[in-house]
């Protein structure tokens, strides 16, 4: 295309020149025939020898000019156009899903759409984390994946990196507008604030098309199947005792979250049952937090935010933390972003059926319902419909706390009650 254009040029400036040259010459035979002249004369010859030199030079100068002009246009646009490359073929991974019909398990090989996998291996940011020091990208892209769940926000794969098997949790998100430089401050600050329940990514990926977050893998899983694994062991045996542990833990870490990052206007922004993973030690982590922005929250149907200010933007986790006590005390599943759970209860509470909401097998138990009717209340405080008139995590991790002490000396007495039954026995 340039050299096209550059030649149209080099014609039109030799057209110019030769037309000028031609006119002078023409003007001056015709002076000379005006005065009756007929030969030309030493002058006249050095003269038009003069005019062809330096419409020659002038031609040379233009030509030369041109062509390092579009030599230079050349050179940028190749230039640019490996940059394209580099970023949306070399860097990009492509996930190719390949279902397993055998037990219901889908594996997923993770694999890189280009061969150049020098240009990728620094491309994943390790943040200061001693349990994925030395990875790289072409690690995770080469390994074989499970795929432990997908949702609208992404998908997150169970990957077994390096020469000891290291299992690691890759969160890939998709549909994220937020810049490469926004995300990866994101990630930092994020690192920055530290609480033994919320679980921190240990590295993370950039690029248009793609972003990964890497996590320590969670073996225990999520809260979401300790509650709603209908019929298992482990679901009789999540006691009204460990509930109230896990909701107090919850809403302390969300708390000092809150706290933490208020002026950097950062919630969670997907609190659910299944983003709440069990350590080794079957404790409650938060994962996730901050994966989302605030103006995507704005179009969830739970939110409602429209009002602007550091305080409001966080009231989305508190309804969200609201239904997961839902979760705990009803023992039901959560459909459509909590709002049926929600209705639900209200509509029973209305009615003053409170006894009706609570899980049967938290009944059977003989947990105390004086308890049970003030989680509910703290619950449905969190889920107002108002975003203002809903409570910080602070209040609401002091309303829980002082419930768990009541609990707590509920549990000292019977405990010095059977002690002095033994005794007298």
């Amino acid at each position: 295309m340039f050299a096209a254009s550059s030649m149209k040029q080099i014609l039109i400036w030799a057209c110019v020149i030769s037309t000028f040259l031609s006119k002078s010459a023409k003007s001056d035979d015709q002076q000379k025939t005006d005065t009756g002249g007929g030969a030309v004369s030493t002058n006249q010859i050095l003269m038009f020898s003069g005019y062809f030199l330096i419409g020659l030079a002038l031609l040379l100068i233009v030509l030369l000019w041109l062509y390092k002009r579009s030599k230079k246009k050349e050179e940028k646009i190749d230039a640019d156009n490996k940059v394209v490359a580099i970023d949306e073929s070399t860097i990009k991974p492509s996930f190719s899903t390949e279902e397993l019909k055998a037990g219901g398990v889908s594996k997923t090989d993770i694999s890189h759409a280009s061969t150049e996998t020098g240009m990728v291996s620094s491309s994943l940011i390790v943040l200061t984390s001693p349990e994925v020091n030395g990875l790289k990208f072409e690690d995770l892209l080469k390994a074989l994946a499970e795929l432990l769940g997908r949702g609208s926000h992404g998908s997150v794969y169970k990957v077994m990196c390096g020469p000891q098997g290291t299992s690691l949790a890759v969160k890939r998100i998709k549909n994220w507008d937020i810049s490469s430089i926004e995300f990866k401050q994101r990630m930092r600050r994020l690192n920055q604030v530290k609480h033994p329940h919320v679980l921190p990514p240990l590295a993370f990926y950039s690029s248009r098309q793609e972003k990964l977050l890497v996590y320590e893998y969670q073996q225990h899983g999520s809260l979401f199947r300790l509650i709603h694994h209908d019929g298992s062991q482990s679901r009789q045996q999540f006691d009204w005792s460990s509930r109230l542990n896990v909701a107090s833990t919850i809403a302390d870490a969300l708390a000092f979250m809150h706290e933490e990052l208020k002026n950097d206007r950062i919630p969670h922004g997907n609190l659910k049952s299944s983003n709440i993973l069990l350590n080794k030690n079957m404790e409650p982590c938060i994962s996730e937090y901050g994966l989302m922005l605030v103006n995507q929250q704005a179009g969830d149907t739970l939110q409602g935010h429209h009002a602007e200010g550091s305080s409001v933007i966080f009231k989305a986790d508190t309804y969200a933390f609201g239904v997961i006590l839902l979760e705990l005390l009803t023992g039901r599943r959560v459909l459509n972003d909590g709002l049926d759970l929600a209705s639900w209860v209200l509509a029973v509470v209305r009615e003053e059926w409170t006894v009706e909401v609570f899980d049967r097998n938290l009944v059977r138990e003989g947990a105390s319902e004086e308890r049970m009717v003030s989680m509910l209340h703290v619950a449905i405080k969190c889920i107002s419909k108002s975003p203002k008139a809903r409570p910080s995590m602070n209040q609401v991790a002091l309303m829980i706390s002082m419930i768990k002490e009541d609990e707590d000396k509920s549990m000292d007495v019977s405990e010095l009650s059977i002690t002095r039954s033994f005794i007298d026995a």
